[in-house]
């Protein structure tokens, strides 16, 4: 399982613009559950939940402008709901990520890959805990991809060209391997203390090396420095 992590708002380099996510989901108990989960996140505004019908979802999301949307399909055994979903993002103005809880991967993982969105992730139901989907819910915003590990990645993306290399990288841009260390769990959306105590650093150390990756990946913030990271295939999820 990946392991995400809310970030804690450090002083070095933290993003203090907010993500605004629209919650979609059959059941009203998932509704409330996934919104209570949101609403006790730092940084994380939630707007609200919808069962999700295509035209419902169409007028909130043109609406509301929301930067995520996030679909629980339980109990929709025919990709109804993602194909509503997908539908009214599709018609949507403006760019809005998809972070999907399902357990159907087989049949809508592919059409999450393949449909243009700004950022995605896809996490299964079961197993996805609430660390693991603010953090998806995070990535998706800043334009990542977020995949459950034990999941493979779509043949589709496979066939996309291959990250270039961090050794080929001028020798003044590119991170140390302690760096690298720091940059993965600030894409897990770890904060600064618990980096530290990961690592077995001060806090001093680690707050030393955001600066240096922020600087060296030329980021005004962490979520940047993690975008132009995964960009050049120093962070993977």
């Amino acid at each position: 399982m990946m392991d995400e992590r809310p970030t804690g708002g450090d002083a070095a380099g933290g993003d203090a613009r907010s993500v605004s996510v629209l919650i979609a989901a059959g059941y009203a108990t998932v509704r409330a559950g996934l919104h209570a989960l949101l609403a006790e996140e730092p940084g994380v505004r939630a707007l609200g939940g919808v069962e999700g019908g295509r035209e419902e979802l169409t007028r909130l999301l043109r609406g509301q402008r929301p930067d995520v949307l996030l679909l629980d399909t339980s109990g929709d055994r025919d990709n109804a709901a993602l194909t509503r979903t997908l539908a009214a993002l599709e018609g949507t103005p403006g760019e809005v990520a998809l972070v999907v809880l399902g357990d159907l991967p087989d049949a809508e993982l592919p059409r999450v890959s393949r449909a243009a969105l700004p950022g995605w992730g896809y996490l299964l139901r079961s197993e996805a805990d609430g660390p693991q989907i603010t953090g998806a819910v995070r990535a998706a915003a800043a334009g990542l991809v977020v995949l459950d590990r034990s999941l493979p990645f779509p043949a589709e993306a496979d066939a996309r060209p291959a990250p270039p290399d961090p050794a080929d990288l001028p020798p003044g841009e590119a991170l140390t391997a302690r760096e690298v260390e720091v940059l993965q769990l600030m894409a897990e959306g770890l904060p600064n203390k618990i980096i530290a105590t990961r690592l077995g650093i001060s806090l001093h150390t680690v707050k030393f090396h955001v600066a240096q990756i922020l600087g060296k990946l030329d980021a005004t913030s962490r979520t940047e420095a993690v975008t132009v990271g995964a960009r050049r295939g120093y962070v993977v999820f």
